[in-house]
C-alpha cells in the first residue's frame, strides 16, 4: 500500500471535518426526534438523517481512498460508490412518500439497497493482503471459510428459518428481499473476519472495527424490519430508526480514517496466544453450543446421544491440539535456530581464528622472514576462500531451488577433479584409495563437482575412522561418483533428512563435532542441478558409509580437455 501523496490527501481532507461536524449534529437531531417524537415525524425525519449520513460518508470515502494506489484505492472508492447506491433507495422511498404514496415493505428502493451492499461487500473483499504467501493465503482462507460455514448455519437457524415461514405466504417481491437482505449482512460480516485475519501483520485497524460495527448495526436494523414488515406497509413496519442512525454515524467515523493506514508490527509474535487462534472459529463454537442446546430435550436414540457428544468432544479436543501444535513448532523452530547458529558458529570460529591470528602476526613482526610471510599470507587467503564459498553457499541454499545454480560445463577428465578434492579436502592421501580410469571424461562444471568430492571427503575425514575410497566410473551416459568410509554410517531414521539444508543427522546437537550442516544439502543441489541425483547407502567395501552421486548423459566419447580445474573451489 502505497501513499501517492500525503499533502494531497492532507488538501483532500482539510474540509471534510466541517461537512462531518455538521453530518453528526444532523444525525444526533434526527435520532432525538426519532427517540422523542411521534412516529409519523420520526418517519418523515429519520430517512433524512440517514441519507445525509450516508451520502457524506460514501463522498469521503471516495475521497479519501484517493490517497492510495492499486487494490487500496479500489477496496475503499467501491465502499463509498456502494453507500451512495444504497441511499438512492431511500431517495425512491421519499418520493414515493412526498407523492402520497404508501410504499409496500419490500419494492423498487430495496433493488438500491440490494446494488449497494453486492458493492460494498466486492470493495471489502478486495482490500489487499499484507503477505503474499500462497500457504498462509490459503490458510486464512479456509479460517474465513470456517467462520462462513458456521454463520451462515447459524443465520440459517436463527433467522432465516422464522422468516421463511413468515414468508410463506408472502408476496414474491418480499420473499425475494427477505432472502437476500439477511444474507447479504452475513456476507460482509464474514467478508470483514476474512480481510482482518488476512490484514493481521498490521497493527490494530480500527477502520475494520468501525466498518465491522457499522455493519453489524445495519444488519440488525435490516432483520428487524424483515420481521416485523413481511407483508405490511412500510409506515407499519416501525424500522429501527435509531440503529440505522448508528450506523450511517460509524460509517462517517470510518470514512473519515480511512487514510490512515495502521503500520506493520514491528516485531512479530514471539509466541501464539490462545484467544488469537480461537478467533477465527468462534462462530463455529456458536454453532456447536447452539446444536448442544436445541438437541438437550430432544428424544434421541443412545446411540445418536453418543455420537453427538463424541462429535462435539473430538472438534474441541482437536481445536485444543491445534493450539498446542502451534506452540511446540515455534518452540522447535527457536530450538533448531540456536542449534543453527551454534553450529554455523563452530564452522567459522576455525578459519576466523586462523585468519585473525596470522593477520595479528604480520601486523606485529615485520621483520618476519619473506617465506613465513608468504606462508602466512597463502594460509590466510586459503581460509577467507573458504569463508567467502560458506557465505555464498548459504545465501544459494536461502533460495532452495537448485535450477537457479549456474553452471559453467564442459568436457573434463575425472581423476584430475578428484586428486585437487582429495588435496583441498586435507584429508591426506594416505588413507584415501582411488578406483577411476585416467581416460574417463564427463561434461560437468569441473568446480562444482569438485565441490561436491570436497564436502563428502570432509565428511569422511570428521567420522569416517581411517579409510576412504573414491570410485568413479561411466555406465553408457551416466557419470557415477562413489565416496566410501569405514566408519559407523548414518543411522537408518536420518538416511532421507541429512540432505536437508542445516541438517546434521545424528550430530544435529553436537556442538563438539564441527559442521554447519549445509554440506550435503549443496551436494544433492549441484546433482539435481547438473540433471542428477544424490543419495545414500551402506558402503559394501568398507562397511561405513557410502555417499553416491549420478549424473545421467555426463559421460560423452570425445577428446579429454588437457586442462585442470582451478582452485576456485570451497570446503560446504
Amino acid at each position: 500500500m502505497k501513499v501517492i501523496a500525503a499533502s494531497r490527501a492532507s488538501h483532500a481532507q482539510s474540509s471534510i471535518p466541517r461537512y462531518a461536524a455538521a453530518t453528526y449534529v444532523i444525525i444526533a437531531v434526527a435520532a432525538a426526534i426519532t427517540v422523542f417524537g411521534d412516529a409519523e415525524m420520526a418517519t418523515n425525519v429519520a430517512p433524512i438523517g440517514i441519507l445525509i449520513g450516508d451520502v457524506v460518508a460514501g463522498v469521503v470515502f471516495f475521497r479519501g481512498a484517493g490517497a492510495f494506489e492499486g487494490a487500496e484505492r479500489r477496496a475503499w472508492s467501491l465502499v463509498g460508490i456502494g453507500l451512495i447506491t444504497a441511499t438512492s433507495g431511500i431517495v425512491v422511498l421519499a418520493a414515493q412518500i412526498v407523492a402520497g404514496a404508501d410504499p409496500p415493505t419490500f419494492g423498487v428502493s430495496d433493488a438500491f439497497f440490494m446494488v449497494g451492499y453486492v458493492i460494498i461487500l466486492v470493495g471489502i473483499g478486495s482490500l489487499p493482503h499484507v503477505e503474499r504467501d500462497v500457504l498462509q493465503r490459503t490458510r486464512i482462507a479456509l479460517d474465513g471459510v470456517i467462520g462462513a460455514v458456521s454463520l451462515g448455519a447459524l443465520a440459517w437457524v436463527f433467522l432465516l428459518d422464522p422468516i421463511i415461514v413468515g414468508l410463506e405466504g408472502a408476496p414474491a417481491t418480499d420473499r425475494v428481499f427477505g432472502i437476500l437482505y439477511p444474507l447479504l449482512d452475513v456476507a460482509i460480516i464474514v467478508v470483514i473476519m476474512i480481510v482482518t485475519l488476512r490484514r493481521s501483520m498490521l497493527r490494530f485497524d480500527a477502520r475494520l472495527f468501525l466498518f465491522a460495527g457499522a455493519v453489524l448495526l445495519q444488519g440488525i436494523a435490516d432483520v428487524s424490519y424483515l420481521i416485523e414488515g413481511i407483508g405490511r406497509d412500510f409506515a407499519d413496519a416501525e424500522p429501527l430508526f435509531v440503529v440505522y442512525l448508528g450506523a450511517a454515524a460509524l460509517f462517517l467515523t470510518t470514512a473519515l480514517m480511512v487514510d490512515r493506514v495502521p503500520a506493520e508490527r514491528e516485531y512479530a509474535n514471539r509466541r501464539v496466544p490462545l484467544w488469537s487462534m480461537m478467533m477465527p472459529y468462534t462462530a463455529a463454537a456458536v454453532m456447536v453450543a447452539a446444536l448442544l442446546y436445541r438437541l438437550w430435550d430432544v428424544d434421541l436414540h443412545q446411540g445418536d446421544r453418543v455420537l453427538v457428544i463424541a462429535a462435539v468432544a473430538v472438534a474441541v479436543l482437536v481445536v485444543a491440539r491445534q493450539g498446542i501444535a502451534i506452540r511446540e513448532n515455534r518452540r522447535i523452530v527457536e530450538r533448531e535456530r540456536t542449534d543453527l547458529v551454534s553450529s554455523i558458529s563452530h564452522e567459522l570460529r576455525t578459519p576466523l581464528t586462523a585468519t585473525v591470528g596470522f593477520v595479528a602476526v604480520l601486523q606485529e613482526d615485520p621483520k618476519l622472514d619473506l617465506k613465513e610471510r608468504i606462508e602466512m599470507i597463502d594460509i590466510v587467503m586459503e581460509q577467507t576462500t573458504y569463508l567467502e564459498r560458506i557465505v555464498q553457499d548459504l545465501l544459494f541454499l536461502a533460495e532452495d531451488d537448485p535450477s537457479r545454480l549456474d553452471l559453467d560445463t564442459a568436457p573434463w577428465r575425472i581423476e584430475p577433479i578428484v586428486e585437487n578434492a582429495i588435496l583441498s579436502s586435507m584429508i591426506g592421501r594416505d588413507g584415501v584409495e582411488v578406483e577411476i580410469g585416467p581416460d574417463l571424461v564427463a561434461i560437468v562444471d569441473a568446480d562444482r563437482l569438485q565441490q561436491v568430492l570436497v564436502n563428502l571427503l570432509s565428511n569422511v575425514r570428521r567420522y569416517g575412522e581411517g579409510r576412504c575410497l573414491v570410485v568413479a566410473r561411466a555406465d553408457h551416459s551416466r557419470l557415477t561418483v562413489e565416496v566410501h568410509d569405514s566408519g559407523p554410517g548414518v543411522p537408518k531414521k536420518f538416511e532421507l533428512t541429512i540432505w536437508d539444508r542445516f541438517e546434521r543427522g545424528p550430530n544435529r546437537y553436537n556442538a563438539i563435532e564441527p559442521g554447519s550442516g549445509i554440506g550435503l544439502a549443496m551436494v544433492r543441489s549441484i546433482a539435481i542441478a547438473h540433471g542428477g541425483r544424490a543419495f545414500y547407502q551402506t558402503s559394501e567395501r568398507l562397511g561405513g558409509a557410502c555417499f553416491v552421486v549420478e549424473l545421467a548423459g555426463r559421460s560423452p566419447d570425445p577428446e579429454p580437455t588437457a586442462a585442470v580445474p582451478s582452485s576456485r573451489l570451497a570446503i560446504g
